[in-house]
């Protein structure tokens, strides 16, 4: 292994500072502010519960008082610490800078709540202010550049009313905005996003998945990864006790395939039918390695278009697809081999999603299929989608595969591999729809199921190449001893031609021995990030495997 000189270093790092409303890095930050949430203009800090419903643009920036001489005179006289520090906001169209600090102080009667102004510097334009519920009391450093605004007192009164003692405001704060928050579109830091998710000051119901759908999506991207294991050992549990003895009674049937004979059944399939559509679980990257394992079978029988939901194919001259533009599921690695070998076999990738306002999103993506086939009738395409877009015929719902059979005049072939979960010998296992009609267990009309029990690895990516031992080395890496790391393989071409929007060949989480870390790569050059779970990138640099 060679280090070699990295590129776009300083952009990368400008543009992450850019994009999160909170940055947790710095050595001068508060403690006080490791649980900050933010939704937006709303913020809520969940061990201190304080909660402060800010008014639009608001920008929030790191924890720290910096090097502000006259800030630190005020404290200092009205016995405030830096210490209590936990939120710095900037109101930048007013020019107003804030400043909150946190104090346990003598308990007020109960429920009686407490506000008031305590100083007004008006030669630095400077307010003190506090609110007591309780024995939780906060303080707010409000300082205006302007010397002659008017509204600056109001703006004060009005800011000290925003401020909630006790209470989370749950229409503004929830798992779905946690999630958009904390996993941007541009290189997200999945590690990082999953500790905000699973340290939310939100309650999980029984019943309400939105936790355990946003946590697995956000893990799905990392491999050698406990938490995720352990979310989808609770997912498959119930389906597995329902379905391992029927699929074991199964296997011995001559029209149920295994492992190779699969790809032989889709072929035939393939031969005859004009469109087949696949569907997948979000969180499952084995679902995109068969999919992408499909894609030769596919190929060498006709067809040549692959269409996927949620995909966004539009790209400049200096980008490459896949790439984090494309959409959220591309984020994945293995969702993200799986479209580079369709664009190397020569399919036509595009995305069939709905963004057409006032258009129902079933109908919308059919329609936007039924395009592929108004420009090319003779058109062999291969659909891949999310869980219950693939159903031709539901008691409830009508869905995209509906139509597009009314539309388009083709019925088209359906498999699942989204509703059954079971232990099997084999990695692959298709089972025609004679032998799942009971609905009890299985609702879905597809024509196909899929037991897909396929363990992704890079090496079933690069079959024919040699793997080699790879060691990085770098001081901060003793600091995460004790601590797992994300670490992300970029393959250096991509990484060269788009900077951060180039997505990981592979994202693995990894505890540090001492000084380094250790994993196997494919002979080839590539640009490696080491990510931390506050959000820090300890690692960037560009290394050659020979």
């Amino acid at each position: 292994m060679t280090p070699i000189k990295t590129f776009g270093i300083m952009y990368r790092f400008f543009h992450l500072l850019l994009l999160f409303l909170f940055i947790s890095c710095g050595s001068n930050k508060s403690k006080l502010s490791d649980r900050n949430y933010f939704n937006r203009n709303y913020f809520y800090n969940d061990s201190l519960k304080v909660g402060i419903d800010f008014d639009k643009n608001i920008q929030f920036r790191e924890a720290s008082l910096g090097k502000e001489k006259e800030l630190k005179q005020v404290l200092k006289s009205n016995n405030i610490s830096s210490k209590d520090l936990f939120l710095v906001a900037d109101a930048k169209e007013n020019g107003i800078e804030m400043y909150f600090f946190y104090q346990n102080a003598q308990p007020l009667v109960a429920n009686f709540k407490n506000a008031k102004i305590l100083v007004s510097v008006a030669i630095n334009n400077t307010f003190l202010f506090e609110k007591q519920k309780g024995k939780r009391k906060v303080l707010g450093l409000v300082k205006t550049n302007s010397r002659k605004d008017k509204n600056f007192s109001v703006f004060v009164n009005d800011l000290l009313n925003k401020i909630d003692i006790d209470s989370l405001n749950t229409n503004k704060m929830s798992y779905v905005s946690i999630f958009v928050k904390n996993f941007p579109g541009i290189h997200p830091n999945p590690l990082y996003a999953s500790k905000k998710l699973e340290t939310a000051p939100l309650k999980s119901e029984k019943g309400n998945d939105d936790k355990f759908q946003f946590l697995s999506t956000v893990n799905a991207s990392m491999s050698n990864n406990k938490l995720y294991d352990s979310l989808l050992l609770d997912y498959e549990k119930e389906r597995k006790q329902n379905f391992n003895s029927l699929i074991a009674d199964l296997s011995s049937k001559e029209d149920v395939y295994k492992d190779d004979l699969v790809f032989g059944k889709i072929a035939e399939i393939a031969k005859e039918n004009q469109v087949i559509m696949l569907n997948e679980d979000h969180y499952y990257p084995k679902h995109r390695l068969f999919a992408m394992e499909l894609l030769e079978t596919l190929k060498a029988n006709g067809y040549n278009y692959l269409t996927l939901e949620g995909f966004n194919s539009k790209s400049s001259e200096k980008e490459s697809t896949p790439n984090y533009k494309n959409g959220i599921y591309t984020d994945e690695p293995y969702f993200a081999h799986f479209i580079r070998k369709a664009i190397a076999l020569g399919f036509t990738v595009s995305g069939h999603e709905n963004f057409e306002k006032g258009v129902d999103r079933e109908l919308g993506q059919a329609k936007n299929i039924v395009k592929i086939l108004e420009k090319n009738p003779s058109a062999k395409i291969f659909v891949y989608v999310g869980h219950s877009h693939i159903e031709k015929k539901d008691d409830k719902d009508k869905w995209m595969a509906e139509y597009f059979k009314e539309l388009s005049g083709i019925n088209p072939i359906t498999i699942n591999q989204t509703v059954i979960c079971a232990d099997t010998k084999q990695d692959l296992t298709l089972i025609p729809r004679k032998y799942l009609t009971d609905k009890t267990k299985v609702k879905s009309s597809a024509d196909y199921f899929l037991v897909n029990n396929l363990k992704p690895s890079l090496k079933i990516i690069y079959p024919n190449v040699e793997f080699k031992k790879t060691i990085i080395k770098d001081k901060k890496f003793s600091d995460y001893k004790n601590n797992k790391v994300l670490v992300e393989i970029v393959d250096f071409k991509e990484f060269d031609l788009m900077k951060n929007l180039a997505i990981p060949i592979k994202s693995f989480l990894i505890i540090p021995r001492n000084e380094t870390i250790n994993f196997e790569l494919p002979i080839g050059t590539y640009h490696i990030f080491v990510k931390t779970d506050d959000d820090k990138t300890i690692y960037d640099q560009a290394i050659i495997v020979n």
